[in-house]
């Protein structure tokens, strides 16, 4: 297993409300997830952000600076408001990670999303 170190802005994401609507509209939810994917990516892979995984309705991203991370925050928020269709919870939080396998682990990791589930949407 290749295991790197490095210091990281960790991004997480997560759609609110999508839960509830999962047990109400399984379509939609599956429609908001493309939606989210759509919006997401580009703007996290512009501001020279890695797509690290989707938990679920959430998305975990690494980014080299926390301002790129910052930055791609806001315009994410911005895209989704310009869809009004869904709003996000987001978390940021920088620290040394260990990248593994294409994944990312550490307390960074672990910060970011609690931060992210105390986020006004």
């Amino acid at each position: 297993m290749s295991q790197t170190r490095q210091l990281a802005a960790i991004m997480f994401t997560d759609i609110v409300g999508y839960t509830a609507l999962m047990g109400n509209n399984e379509d939609k939810a599956f429609d908001l997830l493309r939606k989210n994917r759509e919006i997401q990516k580009p703007i996290i892979e512009g501001f020279g952000g890695i797509w690290i995984k989707e938990l679920g309705d959430g998305v975990m991203a690494s980014f080299p600076t926390v301002s790129n991370a910052v930055y791609a925050a806001l315009k994410i928020q911005a895209a989704c408001k310009i869809t009004n269709e869904f709003k996000l919870r987001i978390g940021i939080h920088q620290g040394e990670v260990v990248f593994e396998n294409g994944d990312i682990f550490g307390d960074a990791v672990n910060i970011a999303s609690r931060l992210q589930s105390l986020a006004p949407p």
